[in-house]
């Protein structure tokens, strides 16, 4: 394919945002362990990034995934990956299957404040003891009245600390267990969510990354996305989606490695003795 004067403005306008309002503070949001996320997703969502390729009737500019993977492509150019991952993550990652199969009730309440950059949205698939293996997760999400009533955890969340709502992937009934998982919008502060821990990592710094705990928490059957018993089918196509963005997300960041490799001065010094350091203090790695 070509690409167009439309796909040149998609990259000229989020590596303005990269280099006057994100790649100044990299470094201390590194250090921080933690970057601002509402405040730059709302400059994300203000210039119309966070829906590129979303419907335009809930903010969306409704355009082909090709817009989507030029904007992937750019935020290569931020001086960290923490950043980038968690853009990723609420556009790629845990607003797919709302935006293609959630009600328009459910769109209007999700997905048009994501897209605007007035929610920040995680995603909350893998669990201690299900991390590849999706459809071994355990938590489960039973009906009462007319409310899901949830119970489990999440491990390795994603924007987990400062996430508005959770696209969550839970069982729903009994059966196969690719047919017997819903996914939901999960509220962050609703009643019995509680956040247990920060993770510490070695790599990616400033991303928040979560582990969750789901006690007796209530929300309204109508938050399922889709169909019920559909949710291990539609997390595999977000998965597909997710993949797709990480691919593009990481060419220019290995074109400007390669870049750098070809520099004489460039020097490895630190790296070994901050992988020791992390090897003794028991921190994790990055997220899965």
């Amino acid at each position: 394919m070509q690409f167009t004067p439309e796909h040149s403005e998609i990259r000229r306008t989020l590596r303005a945002i990269i280099d006057k309002d994100i790649n100044p503070h990299v470094d201390k949001w590194e250090e921080d362990e933690i970057f601002p996320a509402h405040e730059v997703f709302k400059k994300l969502g203000d210039a119309g990034l966070l829906g590129i390729h979303k419907p335009v009737e809930y903010g969306g500019m409704g355009l082909d995934y090709s817009y989507a993977m030029v904007m992937a492509e750019e935020l290569g150019h931020i001086n960290c990956g923490s950043v980038p991952m968690a853009i990723g993550v609420q556009t790629d990652m845990a607003t797919p299957a709302l935006a293609r199969y959630g009600s328009d009730e459910l769109r209007k309440e999700f997905l048009a404040p994501s897209i605007a950059g007035d929610y920040v949205a995680c995603l909350g698939v893998s669990e201690v003891g299900a991390g590849s293996d999706v459809a071994s997760i355990k938590t489960t999400a039973k009906r009462v009245g007319g409310d899901w009533v949830i119970n489990g955890g999440k491990m390795w969340t994603t924007n987990g600390t400062q996430a508005d709502w959770m696209c969550l992937l839970a069982g729903t009934g009994e059966g196969s267990a690719h047919k017997n998982k819903s996914l939901i919008c999960l509220p962050m502060k609703t009643k019995g969510v509680q956040i247990a821990k920060k993770l510490d990592k070695l790599g990616m710094r400033a991303s928040d990354t979560a582990q969750i705990h789901f006690d007796d928490v209530r929300v309204p059957q109508r938050y399922r996305i889709g169909e019920e018993g559909m949710g291990f089918i539609y997390q595999m196509q977000q998965f597909q989606e997710e993949r797709i963005w990480a691919a593009a997300a990481g060419l220019m960041k290995m074109e400007r490695k390669s870049e750098v490799g070809k520099r004489p001065s460039v020097s490895l010094g630190g790296i070994l003795p901050l992988a020791t350091r992390t090897a003794r203090s028991g921190s994790v790695l990055c997220p899965s």
